[in-house]
């Protein structure tokens, strides 16, 4: 009886490389069927965002021998303020002036003493009115390009004086959307480290909520589960700020240059295989 070896050697080769495919396939479809472990990581980004706005409080106090007098000066001296502060370029629009305050009156101690009805020594008094007159101007200032030279205008005036000043962001979206984005890309390079150090994939993106105001986004987030590049996310978060701030005395006045820190942070989880 002759016998083919060579056919039947080619027929056992068969055999064996399928059911090395099916055990292969089996694996491969329980491990995508079995459930996928995920990781968590909390991205944190933050931009410097220099300020572009500004709005000065300018006080200024006028005292003379008479009311009238002490009114009449500081009419002047805030008309010659506006005039100055006109000529940098800054319309009078952005000039606000408020009505001046009224004398103060107070009531003090006269050097003449009588006697009371319960033979205590009661002094008397007399009233007391104070000439100063005060206006202040608020100035608001878009761009902020102009600031050391108002700081100068008002140093120069010794009746003026600077009483507050506050500093803002025009583009404040701009700058939250900057931090925004950092915070994510900062959660993307944490999980692919994870993954890199456990030789695992990055999976799918399974929740993304805002650190400082949790909400869940809808799924899928496609452009950064590819890590590809920043989902366009619109939400309603208010990010956290940081200021910093220099100053530099110019004479009577202190002019300021403040740098808000804007930051925002990512609740992230991915899954991991």
């Amino acid at each position: 009886m002759y016998l083919d070896f060579k056919k039947i050697f080619s027929v056992l080769s068969l055999i064996a490389l399928g059911v090395a495919i099916g055990i292969f396939s089996i694996k491969a479809i329980d491990r995508f069927k079995a459930p996928k472990q995920t990781v968590s990581v909390v991205g944190a980004g933050e931009v410097d965002a220099v300020t572009d706005q500004a709005t000065i409080t300018i006080q200024v106090i006028n005292t003379a021998d008479t009311y009238e007098k002490a009114q009449e000066e500081n009419k002047k001296d805030v008309e010659a303020l506006k005039s100055e502060l006109i000529k940098l370029g800054i319309p009078e629009s952005r000039i606000t002036q408020s009505s001046y305050s009224p004398p103060i009156i107070r009531n003090i101690p006269d050097i003449n003493y009588q006697e009371g009805s319960v033979n205590k020594m009661m002094p008397t008094y007399r009233p007391e009115t104070n000439p100063a007159v005060t206006t202040n101007l608020t100035l608001v200032l878009d761009p902020i390009k102009n600031i050391e030279k108002v700081y100068d205008i008002v140093s120069k005036n010794t009746n003026a004086q600077i009483t507050n000043s506050y500093y803002s962001l025009k583009n404040r979206k701009q700058w939250e959307t900057k931090a925004k984005e950092e915070a994510l890309k900062d959660a993307r390079n944490q999980i692919e480290s994870v993954a890199k150090i456990n030789r695992l994939r990055v999976g799918k993106l399974v929740t993304l909520e805002d650190a400082n105001n949790p909400k869940p986004y809808p799924m899928p987030l496609k452009a950064f589960d590819s890590g590809s590049g920043v989902t366009n996310i619109e939400d309603q978060s208010q990010p956290i700020e940081k200021s910093s701030m220099s100053q530099q005395n110019t004479g009577n006045v202190f002019y300021s240059e403040q740098t808000v820190k804007i930051t925002a942070s990512y609740n992230a989880q991915y899954e991991l295989y």
